[in-house]
């Protein structure tokens, strides 16, 4: 016992010395001084109470239909499984960097024999034990920050997938009402056609009739005389059907692609996307709804990217303070217990002799082709450098936040402008069908009062589109979607 009890003392001696050595992390290291957003003094619908980021996203899309899509995509999106995936990898070097600080355990099972001719040289050994092989004690936190750089990282890739599921949810939702906004074209464009072909067919109708009613007799004008008189009008109705017409296969070919798009953030090959009419959705309340954008401060608690680029910093922090350690001494513990059994004795007779074995050893690293010293130039750069990524990660939020603001607003006024054109268009189509009814106006009254409606709802469902997209997008950059 007294020649183990130096070791013992050794071993206390450098856990008391190295346990002054840990260097925590600590935020200050990140503090960097937020930009307030910039944005125009006009837009009213904005405001800095509690932040949208802050709900969920089932609070924040109300369509059954579209929360439905999104329910289905975080289920089934193999790039959000992938970097689940790369979470779980991460997670396992946290069990790996566990696994560092307890030694190697091995069982021995030994047998020796040899045997000559003469028997007084005979020998016949053999064993059973345990070994402790390099058990490092952790004097200079070297263990200890490499395993906090194995938790960082695993916050890292825990963000990082936070990410890529907000994307996916703001991705399925742009989808969503760009659908919806194509559905809006494709009836609009059908409307046309029907009502063209229906004044049309209208027209052939009336010139057959006046033929009949000419031949018995009854009518003194000509079906010459009555084309004459209204072939602009019908010149024009067919070429706003053939307009339609030329339009809608490119309308149908937009929502097949949507729908594959779609299918492919679901991860499925095809399948049925329903989807509400825009009609339920672009509501008074919906344009006088105000959002609360919060503070720039809450970005480094919602956006996953600023909280991915902060774990980085703690990342690099714990594996420069890990290269540091390695530059002093390592103390390894070796240890081993058994029997050796000799001669003639039987592996069940463990009467023979106990032997014990313990080492301790000290590690002075000296000179290793410069690859310590190498390994610290590159972490500490390394830090510098994540520490730079993280403040440009912040301001580039703060921009992308703003940016988002001056979309939003101009696509709100844009909305809402062309929704007042487009009311005041349908009254004006309603009134030339009705003079037009009285004979108190021609049809091209009703066909130039149409066109500018078909056109203004175009406008409309794409400014839809649009107005709903700079929504999903300042959701996203305020980092709502996932808490």
């Amino acid at each position: 016992m007294k020649s183990i009890l130096p070791v013992f003392l050794l071993i206390l001696t450098a856990m008391l010395v190295g346990g002054c050595s840990f260097h925590s992390y600590h935020s200050a290291i990140t503090e960097i001084e937020i930009p307030h957003y910039r944005k125009p003094d006009s837009l009213s619908m904005v405001d800095e109470g509690r932040s949208i980021a802050s709900m969920i996203w089932q609070d924040y899309y109300r369509d059954n239909n579209l929360r439905a899509l999104i329910d289905s995509a975080i289920q089934r999106n193999l790039t959000l499984y992938s970097s689940f995936l790369q979470m779980e990898k991460a997670n396992s070097y946290i069990r790996k960097a566990n696994s560092s600080f307890w030694p190697s355990v091995d069982i021995r099972l030994s047998q020796n024999e040899i045997q000559r001719d003469n028997p007084s040289y005979a020998f016949n050994q053999h064993g059973i034990g345990l070994s402790v092989s390099q058990w490092e004690i952790d004097l200079w936190g070297k263990l200890t920050s490499s395993k906090r750089a194995s938790v960082a990282n695993a916050l890292r890739q825990e963000a990082t997938m936070r990410g890529v599921k907000v994307k996916l949810i703001a991705d399925v939702a742009m989808l969503y009402y760009r659908l919806i906004g194509l559905d809006t074209k494709l009836q609009a464009t059908n409307d046309i056609i029907a009502k063209n072909q229906a004044y049309l067919n209208e027209q052939e109708k009336l010139i057959v009739r006046y033929n009949h009613e000419r031949n018995k007799g009854k009518l003194r004008q000509s079906a010459d005389e009555l084309i004459s008189r209204s072939s602009i009008a019908v010149e024009q109705a067919k070429a706003e059907l053939y307009r339609a017409k030329a339009v809608k296969p490119d309308i149908q070919a937009q929502i097949f692609i949507a729908e594959n798009a779609m299918n492919l953030l679901l991860s499925r090959e095809s399948g049925e996307i329903p989807r509400t009419r825009i009609e339920d959705i672009l509501t008074p309340e919906l344009l006088t709804d105000t959002i609360h954008i919060g503070v720039p401060a809450e970005l480094l608690h919602f956006r996953p990217d600023v909280m991915a680029a902060e774990y980085a910093v703690r990342e690099a922090f714990h594996l420069k303070d890990a290269a540091r350690s390695a530059f002093y001494p390592s103390l390894t513990l070796n240890a081993s217990l058994g029997t050796e059994e000799n001669l003639n004795t039987r592996w069940s007779d463990f009467s023979g002799t106990i032997v014990y074995n313990l080492f301790a050893g000290i590690t002075q690293p000296l000179f290793n082709k410069g690859n310590l010293r190498h390994n610290k130039r590159l972490r500490d750069l390394e830090s510098q450098q994540k520490l730079a990524d993280y403040k440009q990660t912040v301001l580039g939020a703060c921009m992308e936040v703003s940016n988002t603001l001056v979309y939003y607003q101009m696509n709100y006024l844009k909305i809402t402008n062309i929704a007042k054109r487009y009311e005041a268009l349908r009254k004006a189509f309603d009134y030339s069908r009705e003079l037009y009814g009285k004979n108190t106006a021609t049809y091209l009254d009703v066909l130039a009062a149409q066109s500018q409606l078909l056109q203004t709802r175009l406008e409309m469902s794409d400014a839809f589109v649009s107005y709903y997209s700079r929504r999903i997008e300042l959701y996203k950059a305020l980092g709502g979607g996932v808490l």
